[in-house]
């Protein structure tokens, strides 16, 4: 068994595609889904969809959203156990929170070797977007990689995990060098903000992959009971082979330092 392991880092309170275990729609079909939310399946033309981990009893842990202070406690438990993790973060999807005011957090994401990936930038959903503004989501969070990082990632999950059968998008991603999409196979649930049940949703997940607080509290207990499992870690790119982080990015120049004015 081999899974792609969904965190969120904000709580969210409305899922796109519900079941009555909020799990349906493009990342998720099945019994009890309710269809007029989306449309079930994916389609893959000219796309990498990346739905499961290849490697063989591997585990792909993801976080969604962020970067922020608390992804620090993140960094320091993956650290203790020389993990690498995924890092799907937005630019500004919440009132609270700009990329820009964490800048330093993302790059000691990326300075410890974690993988980072695309989220757009204020978590929207996408297909109900115009082409135009769908550009807008993806540019805007592509400009604040350049400036922090130098770099813009290849990875790219969807907010919700809906809009890939939105033309406007696909025809982006496939543009922009974009064309590997992580979603996942099973999904904490943990932006419910119920810890309890996220633990549960995890051992069933886990044990039995079937589709299932806070991100921080979270880690170490999947971290302790995937190893009891046999689980070995990788980023969503080594679950698929690739190593090494050219495969991730594509390098477009130097990081700025912050001046206040332009960022």
């Amino acid at each position: 068994m081999n899974l792609l392991y969904a965190f969120a880092q904000f709580n969210n309170t409305t899922p796109y595609q519900l079941s009555q275990n909020g799990q349906c729609g493009v990342a998720y079909c099945g019994d009890g889904c309710q269809y007029g939310y989306g449309h079930c399946g994916i389609i893959r033309d000219g796309l990498n969809i990346i739905e499961t981990c290849k490697k063989e009893r591997t585990l792909a842990i993801t976080y969604d959203d962020g970067p922020r202070t608390w992804t620090l406690s993140i960094l320091g438990e993956l650290k203790k156990h020389n993990i690498k993790a995924t890092f799907f973060v937005n630019g500004h999807g919440e009132p609270d929170f700009c990329i820009y005011d964490h800048a330093e957090i993302l790059r000691e994401i990326y300075k410890e070797g974690h993988q980072i990936g695309t989220h757009t930038w204020s978590h929207s959903h996408l297909a109900q977007k115009t082409p135009k503004e769908v550009t807008y989501q993806m540019k805007k969070l592509e400009e604040a990689f350049i400036r922090i990082l130098g770099v813009v990632p290849k990875y790219f999950r969807p907010p919700y995990g809906e809009g890939l059968n939105y033309k406007a998008l696909r025809k982006y991603l496939k543009r922009h060098e974009s064309k590997n999409v992580a979603m996942w196979d099973v999904d904490s649930n943990d932006w419910v903000g119920n810890l309890t049940n996220a633990k549960t949703l995890f051992l069933n997940g886990i044990q039995d992959k079937k589709l299932p607080s806070t991100a921080h509290e979270l880690t170490p207990f999947v971290v302790h009971h995937a190893k009891q499992l046999g689980y070995s870690f990788d980023t969503v790119g080594g679950c698929e082979g690739k190593n090494d982080p050219t495969d991730w990015y594509r390098y477009v120049g130097i990081p700025e330092e912050r001046n206040y004015e332009t960022w």
